[in-house]
């Protein structure tokens, strides 16, 4: 690091450290009212993601929705990321237990009872942080992957306050042997799917536009047998009122023709995703992201194939 970057990292780290300790302090309401307000004051000063996001919203759906529909998705959206950010600030084990409502842990309970491994799938969808609480105090030995941030001070916080849900951590860089490792004990791994993969994806499609998506999810489960279901949460009506929802095992496809299968099963991940998204796209993290930036070497790819 250099000197400048040490000394923003300090600062961001500190930043963060006040607003933790500032909301902790303020009656709850209160302070999930602040965040939901700061949350709308970063449309105004991020207005390169909010341009984003329209086009965004524009890829996915065209001309259906009006520019004052985007606007208002929009507008929830970053509402959202400033609730969530404070939520996942104060929420404790007791008031997970208490606010989140759980739908369909049968169908995880009998995909671990295999004893292959259990890959989880969810999308940055709704408040997902606090679902790593269910997960850390339900099952046994479950982890997650992880994408560490550039402030490794930021980092390391974050880290520590994430052990604490019980849910265990596979950094990003060495997922492929852990995740492994994982679903060969009969473990749980969650994979956040919906970002955009870059030279490492697959081309397939979301919402009907080309999108680089990890093929890895489909790699493993073709590889170990594991299971592959589909998680997210959902901001309910109420004050911190929220569903965790885990639906049936994907079925695999499975032809022999390795790379056919490869894409035709991330391709049914892409789409059952993209129809949540459909149905609650205000709850979507994911126009704020460059989700549709293709690599060159797709394009590459479909001129030699054309």
């Amino acid at each position: 690091m250099t000197p400048r970057s040490n000394i923003r990292y300090v600062l961001e780290y500190a930043g963060l450290r006040l607003f933790c300790a500032i909301m902790r302090l303020l009656p709850i309401a209160v302070s999930i009212t602040i965040g939901r307000v700061l949350g709308r004051l970063c449309a105004l000063l991020f207005k390169e993601r909010v341009t984003l996001a329209h086009s965004n919203l524009q890829t996915a759906f065209g001309q259906q929705r009006a520019f004052s529909e985007r606007q208002t998705i929009i507008r929830s959206l970053f509402a959202l990321l400033g609730e969530a950010l404070v939520e996942s600030v104060l929420c404790t084990e007791e008031e997970v237990k208490k606010n989140i409502t759980v739908e369909g842990m049968e169908h995880l309970e009998k995909a671990l009872a295999l004893n292959k491994g259990v890959l989880m799938l969810g999308p940055h969808f709704g408040l997902w942080e606090l679902a790593g609480f269910i997960f850390g105090s339900r099952v046994p030995h479950a982890a997650t992957v992880y994408k560490p941030l550039k402030n490794p001070l930021v980092n390391e916080y974050l880290i520590r306050a994430r052990r604490e849900s019980g849910l265990g951590l596979i950094p990003s860089k060495n997922a492929l042997r852990l995740v492994l490792q994982n679903l060969r004990k009969g473990a749980m791994v969650v994979i956040l799917f919906d970002q955009n993969a870059g030279r490492g994806g697959v081309p397939v499609t979301f919402f009907g536009a080309m999108a680089s998506t990890y093929p890895a999810p489909a790699v493993f489960a073709l590889k170990t047998g594991s299971p592959v279901l589909p998680a997210y949460m959902l901001k309910e009506r109420g004050a911190r009122k929220h569903r965790l929802i885990i639906g049936e095992p994907f079925t695999l496809m499975t032809t022999g023709d390795k790379e056919k299968d490869i894409l035709a099963n991330t391709q049914q991940f892409n789409d059952f995703f993209e129809a949540l998204v459909r149905q609650y796209p205000e709850q979507w993290f994911g126009w704020l992201h460059r989700r549709w930036k293709i690599p060159r070497s797709f394009a590459s790819d479909a001129e030699d194939s054309g």
